[in-house]
């Protein structure tokens, strides 16, 4: 499977995670495990699907079944708020859900040289709208175990080295999170499909603020504000709570450094 670059750079401060002082993780205890069992399900899976014109499908009543196992967020993720203890476990979580995000994005079936990554945004819209809306939450709590982890930095410890390494991180996670925004975009995504991601900021929204600098949470408002008027009115709500609730957002620790 594709892996995005950023999130493969930001994954090796699993390591670095582990000097930040103890503090209870949010992620089930057997988070991992189930995640690492549900994408390996998914790998061969796909290895099935290999040389054919097209890949799994969520409505497949076998298939599908596989696909919805590695979408299981209260059984991968559990629930808000995420430390700084959970932060190895969400950036692999991350790394291998925006695998499965780019192997249906970037697509392309024997005898097409290049992915048409349009083509896919539609046939493939609902899996890849089940992958941004798991990566939503993943990413806000990933966000959020970066600012905790970074405000439980002795002096001695918060080297420019560990600095940067954390705003590559969230580099990354900021481009997932603003991939889905741009995904609202697209017009043939049905109304279903907009309603989930557009619940998804609205459910993650302080998390994903919480380690984005005030200009990046700005345009992030701004992008989802744009697309808002196409939305039906459920989701144009989810937006506005969205926007309400990341310009109430506390600006603290990371969410301060540029």
């Amino acid at each position: 499977m594709i892996r995005i670059r950023s999130i493969v750079q930001a994954a090796a401060l699993g390591a670095l995670c582990l000097l930040a002082p103890a503090a209870r993780a949010e992620v089930p205890a057997n988070g991992k495990a189930y995640m690492d069992a549900a994408y390996e399900s998914v790998e061969s899976l796909f290895k099935l699907y290999d040389g054919r014109p097209s890949l799994p499908r969520l409505s497949d009543p076998v298939d599908g079944k596989v696909l919805a196992d590695v979408w299981n967020v209260p059984a991968i993720l559990g629930k808000p708020p995420y430390g700084a203890a959970d932060l190895p476990i969400l950036a692999e979580i991350v790394q291998k859900q925006a695998g499965i995000l780019q192997a249906y994005a970037l697509f392309s079936p024997p005898g097409r040289k290049e992915p048409d990554q349009a083509a896919n945004a539609v046939e493939f819209q609902d899996e890849l709208t089940r992958t941004r809306v798991f990566l939503l939450q993943a990413a806000g709590g990933a966000l959020s175990a970066i600012n905790d982890f970074s405000a439980r930095l002795k002096d001695e410890d918060k080297t420019e080295a560990r600095a940067r390494g954390l705003r590559e991180m969230r580099v990354g996670l900021q481009e997932i999170v603003v991939g889905s925004a741009l995904a609202l975009r697209a017009p043939e995504l049905r109304d279903a499909n907009r309603q989930l991601i557009a619940q998804a900021f609205a459910d993650n929204a302080a998390g994903i603020a919480s380690a984005l600098a005030p200009p990046d949470r700005n345009a992030l408002v701004s992008a989802l504000q744009q697309v808002r008027p196409s939305l039906k009115p459920e989701a144009q709500k989810a937006i506005s709570d969205f926007a309400t609730a990341v310009a109430a957002a506390p600006c603290e620790g990371f969410c301060l450094v540029n």
